[in-house]
């Protein structure tokens, strides 16, 4: 995922927020298959999710386009954007961002282009994550 995955943190009214954004799978004209953002700050939420007339609170949507790839086919590119009350660590997303992409290439019966740019392998903290996930 390289240095896709950007952990800002904005400070209002004394209270720290963070969001996580990334991108993962590469199709041509450099669209990503996946877009996700997972923010504590419910403004980044209203921000990026289209307007929706709900009687309660918008704490996240799913948006997607359709976009041209090679050999004249199409597929659509994916957005999550979703609220949480903690934001999960850098490891944690990078999981949750490529298994996402999986399954999203799975469901539009894509070549898998998850492992484009990163080998299929983690690239946040490669030394904190438990020797068990590389062991079958």
């Amino acid at each position: 995922m390289q240095a896709s995955a950007v952990l800002c943190a904005v400070v209002l009214a004394g209270c720290a927020t963070g969001t996580r954004t990334g991108h993962l799978g590469v199709l041509s004209d450099n669209e990503h298959l996946v877009t996700l953002v997972v923010t504590e700050d419910t403004a980044v939420v209203r921000q990026e999710c289209p307007v929706a007339f709900a009687a309660s609170t918008v704490l996240g949507c799913q948006t997607s386009r359709p976009v041209k790839i090679g050999g004249g086919r199409a597929a659509r590119v994916v957005k999550i954007v979703r609220f949480t009350d903690r934001l999960p660590s850098a490891l944690a997303f990078e999981i949750d961002i490529h298994e996402l992409c999986h399954a999203v290439a799975a469901l539009q019966i894509l070549e898998d282009p998850c492992h484009h740019g990163n080998g299929g392998t983690i690239q946040q903290y490669p030394a904190a994550a438990p020797r068990s996930l590389f062991i079958r």
